[in-house]
């Protein structure tokens, strides 16, 4: 089965529990905003090694003509650090998704794949333990909700457990992102300016070669302070889709779904802002 079947029969579940005879269009806006914004940060989790290399690049001297770029050990370890956090985000992504698409029921694939996402996640995001066991309890979710087909007495149930466990991934995302990735593009730029100014000091009084380090150091500061947006920008957007989550877990049973839609506007109206701010940074 195609990996967003699964997504696809946990909506036709959630969406047979809400009041209403229709699919509810807000539900259905706001979780295709937060795939889209979960897919947007994964240039910033790439970027996390791409920071690496560049810090390593510093310590290059100028004129040096490598053929090829330092690639230390430790970049490695970060890299799958971020493969570790895109997997974890995945997983979320899939929870969205499955709110978001109605499809019929099918035999289940995509069960296995959940639990592999979230032992890559496991093994390599560097979550905390209580984050590890939400990342199990997401990926359980979601194969339950394929292999279970309309049990809906049991799905209300689940939604209702799960939702912390997204909050608490969507945290764990957001620090590596908010706290991790920023420090490490903190260090990188400090660490560039050190290097224009050493060269300045190997290569006084030239007004040229002034004018041209400023122009580049300029270009690069604008580069690092996009992607410190960037960062702020998606860690607030992967807030704003748990407090959604967990308005919509609220509220899903107990209103219309033209009001669930307009409690649910507002979030949908923030990740679609501030999606293009996450992506412009690398575009």
């Amino acid at each position: 089965m195609p990996k967003d079947r699964i997504g696809k029969l946990a909506s036709a579940l959630l969406f047979a529990l809400l009041p209403s005879c229709n699919t509810p269009e807000g539900v259905a806006k706001f979780s295709s905003s937060a795939v889209v914004t979960l897919k947007a940060g994964d240039s910033l989790f790439d970027d996390m090694k791409a920071s690496c290399l560049r810090d390593a690049q510093t310590f290059e001297p100028f004129g040096a003509f490598a053929v090829s770029d330092p690639n230390p050990a430790a970049c490695d370890d970060i890299g799958k650090q971020a493969e570790g956090l895109k997997a974890a985000s995945n997983l979320v992504s899939g929870y969205f998704t499955a709110l978001r698409e109605v499809a019929s029921i099918g035999t289940s694939q995509v069960g296995d794949d959940a639990k592999s996402q979230a032992a890559r996640a496991t093994a390599e995001a560097r979550l905390s333990a209580a984050r590890q066991t939400a990342l199990e309890s997401v990926a359980g979710f979601l194969v339950r909700a394929a292999e279970s087909g309309y049990r809906q007495r049991y799905l209300a149930d689940d939604i209702g457990k799960v939702h912390n466990d997204i909050k608490a991934v969507l945290d764990g995302l957001g620090e590596a992102v908010g706290v991790v990735y920023l420090q490490q593009l903190q260090d990188e730029e400090q660490k560039t300016a050190a290097r224009y100014k050493e060269f300045l000091l190997q290569h006084p009084g030239s007004a040229d070669t002034i004018l041209a380090l400023d122009a580049r150091w300029q270009a690069d500061r604008a580069n690092f302070a996009a992607r410190q947006r960037a960062a702020r920008s998606f860690q607030a957007a992967l807030a704003a889709m748990a407090k959604g989550n967990e308005d919509l877990t609220a509220h899903a049973r107990r209103v219309k779904a033209q009001d669930l839609s307009g409690l649910l506007a507002p979030y949908a109206a923030q990740l679609d802002a501030l999606a293009p701010a996450i992506q412009k940074a690398f575009f």
